[in-house]
């Protein structure tokens, strides 16, 4: 694992540095994502119009007092917890200050949120952050760390559809300037944590590899960007496979019956019809697919269990890629299945498809209480709680 972290933590060196920003926002995709982000949130009001300046921080809940929707739709997210728990709960920030980065740079990637900083021209070396603030660390990747550099806010076009609580200003949004991006709307905006590009490889695979599985796909050619699904409307949802609706929306199922003389067949069909990128695109969620036959009691007959699974299964040391059975845009996964027609009657036929969207998470933290390594044990097993109560069933059918 430790050799995990390691990689990550050099992945993006070859940015280029964050030169001054200019009042008219000359400052590239490049830079703006540069590590850790140097958002400076406590010099948000510097850019009123009143001429009043203070302390304000810009913590979620404080860009919400303008920013209602957007407030409450990103705290119910991933994004939100992305500090959460199991990240927490099992790095020790002080002791092993690489290993903690490492996982900081994509889930808290503002400065303000690293107990810790590279030591200026000591190669691995690491002191105290003076500009952490514990508080900023638990809000994960908020308000500032996608809108905010040096004090300064950056937006997307203002778009004549949008809908706010308040007169739009092109100048003066919610009271206070902003500088307006295009990239907001650009799928490489998000490849900043969704895609290492250099990083860590499985059978010649890379890790996290989605910004390029959209990019070579039907949609990233046709420019569909990510935001689109993730984004609708602007909302500031970012759901995916943890989300039932939102994955069948990306997906088709097909069911279809062949009778024999003696045997009974079906073959579920499922096609990755609507997901811009893999299904799924980690190696943290598994999809089960599962038919049985079951009496009319309700009990499965003995011997009828026939099961298939969809994901890319890893060690939990990373070591190992033990299969890789995802759907690709545009393909489809088929799974048959076969009853000896005598085994019907009264009997049913059941077939189901089941989304586990954290397996990897939970037998990583049952791995890590069975063996004591974890900076908080009680974090641990809350995290386990959620990763437990992840799993819901996606598509189910009886057939008599």
């Amino acid at each position: 694992m430790k050799r995990f972290f390691t990689t990550i933590l050099f992945l993006f060196i070859s940015a280029s540095p964050l030169s001054a920003l200019s009042d008219r926002g000359e400052i590239s995709l490049t830079d703006y994502w540069i590590r850790p982000i140097p958002t400076s949130s406590n010099l948000f009001n510097k850019g009123l119009t009143k001429g009043k300046e203070s302390n304000f921080i810009s913590t979620p809940e404080n860009c919400g007092i303008c920013h209602k929707q957007q407030y409450e739709d990103w705290k119910f997210t991933r994004h939100s917890k992305s500090t959460g728990a199991g990240l927490t709960g099992q790095l020790m920030p002080l002791a092993n200050p690489a290993e903690a980065l490492s996982c900081y740079f994509c889930h808290a990637p503002s400065i303000e949120q690293n107990e810790n900083v590279s030591a200026k021209n000591v190669s691995g070396s690491y002191s105290n952050n003076p500009s952490f603030n514990p508080k900023l660390r638990k809000t994960g990747v908020s308000c500032f760390v996608c809108h905010m550099r040096e004090g300064k806010i950056y937006g997307p076009k203002i778009s004549e559809n949008l809908q706010t609580e308040t007169p739009i200003d092109k100048n003066l949004l919610f009271g206070h300037k902003f500088i307006e991006k295009n990239f907001f709307e650009d799928a490489r905006f998000c490849a900043a944590c969704h895609q290492l590009e250099k990083g860590y490889k499985l059978n010649g695979k890379i890790l996290v590899n989605t910004y390029n599985e959209w990019k070579e796909s039907i949609y990233g050619k046709a420019n569909i960007i990510c935001q689109k699904c993730h984004m609708p409307g602007r909302k500031h949802l970012f759901k995916g496979i943890h989300d039932k609706e939102t994955t069948l929306k990306g997906l088709s199922l097909e069911l279809k019956k062949i009778e024999e003389a003696e045997k009974f067949k079906i073959k579920l069909i499922i096609t990755n019809s609507g997901v811009g990128h893999y299904f799924p695109t980690y190696v943290t969620p598994l999809v089960v697919v599962k038919a049985y036959i079951i009496d009319e009691k309700g009990k499965i007959i003995d011997k009828t269990l026939k099961e298939a699974f969809i994901g890319r299964m890893v060690s939990l040391d990373l070591n190992r890629e033990l299969y890789d059975t995802r759907i690709a845009p545009g393909k489809s996964f088929e799974f048959p299945y076969e009853a000896d027609k005598q085994l019907l009657g009264q009997n049913k036929i059941v077939i189901e498809v089941k989304v586990y969207p954290d397996m990897f998470y939970n037998a990583f933290y049952r791995s890590l209480l069975k063996n004591g390594r974890y900076s908080d044990k009680n974090a641990i097993l809350s995290a386990l709680k959620s990763t437990e109560e992840s799993p819901y069933l996606l598509w189910k059918q009886n057939l008599p």
